[in-house]
């Protein structure tokens, strides 16, 4: 059992290098995303029209992006995803569990897919999002899971294999 704090949202882990460590002036909007900041969270939306200045700033999610440095990320290999319509049908799971996930939580994000002949690799903005898409995975398609977490850190490798 991890005695880790459970934070789903990016910029609410005080352990993560992208914690916000200020409040933002409201509304501020992301200039990568078009995410609204309001009464101190990142959220879907705009600001209302009688808001007055908005103001700019990257959000913690595309902040993670444009550095490159994902929270999780997910291999996923074996002779099973050679087949085009299994990974389809793969990626559609990937694609579902981050649209799920960003309707609650719009900082969760899948980075990149990078797809090679035997493996697929995933990356997200956030450990929970890669733990999530894994488990996903596995109970649509059964396999094996493997979930490994970097110690010290709030980073987790998911490897998922079927052959």
């Amino acid at each position: 059992m991890r005695n880790d704090l459970r934070l789903g949202n990016l910029g609410e882990d005080p352990k993560s290098a992208y914690y916000e460590k200020r409040k933002y002036p409201e509304p501020t909007v992301c200039s990568g995303c078009s995410l609204v900041y309001l009464k101190g969270r990142w959220s879907n939306g705009a600001p209302s029209e009688n808001a007055g200045k908005v103001n700019k700033a990257l959000c913690p999610a595309c902040h993670r992006i444009e550095d490159k440095e994902p929270g999780g990320l997910i291999y996923l290999s074996g002779s099973y995803i050679r087949d085009k319509q299994k990974l389809q049908e793969i990626l559609n799971v990937v694609k579902n569990q981050e649209k799920n996930a960003r309707e609650k939580r719009p900082l969760l994000r899948v980075m990149w897919i990078n797809h090679q002949t035997d493996q697929v690799e995933v990356a997200t903005t956030n450990v929970h999002l890669a733990q999530r898409i894994g488990k996903a995975i596995h109970d649509a398609h059964s396999g094996e899971l493997q979930i490994k977490f970097s110690e010290g850190s709030r980073f987790a490798r998911v490897y998922w294999v079927r052959d």
